[in-house]
């Protein structure tokens, strides 16, 4: 069974494995935009899971799990299929915090140091992500703010 590590950094968990070329490409582009935005590699900031055992795991599946209950973590991101199949690789952000719970939205790599620091802050929320890619007219993906 799943359970999230205990860290005090942000967790990214790799569940699509069918594409191991995407998989570095995804990296190397949210490894790439850290280092434009904080001159850091992400590894500094984010923890990245990347065990097959995690293969499939689902943001439905992450939110039935009774290890969640006893969790610090307000949010984790999912690095699955979707994101491969996209040369923008948009990470899916899944909301765990109480009042938000559930919420998701996907943030491209370029984005994701930013989004990373403003949520794991409580600067921005999930869902104000979400509403300005809703806004900006990208269903659910989060390009930047204009």
């Amino acid at each position: 069974m799943f359970v999230l590590p205990e860290t005090v950094k942000a967790v990214l968990i790799r569940t699509d494995f069918s594409d191991q070329q995407a998989w570095e490409a995804c990296r190397s582009a949210i490894d790439a935009a850290a280092m434009a935005a904080f001159d850091t590699s992400v590894d500094e900031d984010v923890e990245i899971l990347d065990d097959p055992a995690n293969r499939d795991l689902t943001a439905d599946r992450l939110l039935a799990l009774e290890s969640l209950a006893e969790t610090d973590h307000t949010f984790v991101m999912l690095v699955d299929g979707e994101t491969l199949s996209s040369t923008e690789y948009p990470v899916l952000f899944l909301d765990l915090f109480e009042d938000q719970r559930g919420a998701t939205v996907r943030v491209v790599a370029a984005e994701l140091s930013e989004a990373v620091g403003n949520v794991d802050n409580g600067n921005i929320t999930i869902q104000d992500y979400a509403a300005a890619a809703e806004n900006a007219g990208d269903k659910g993906v989060f390009r930047g703010f204009a």
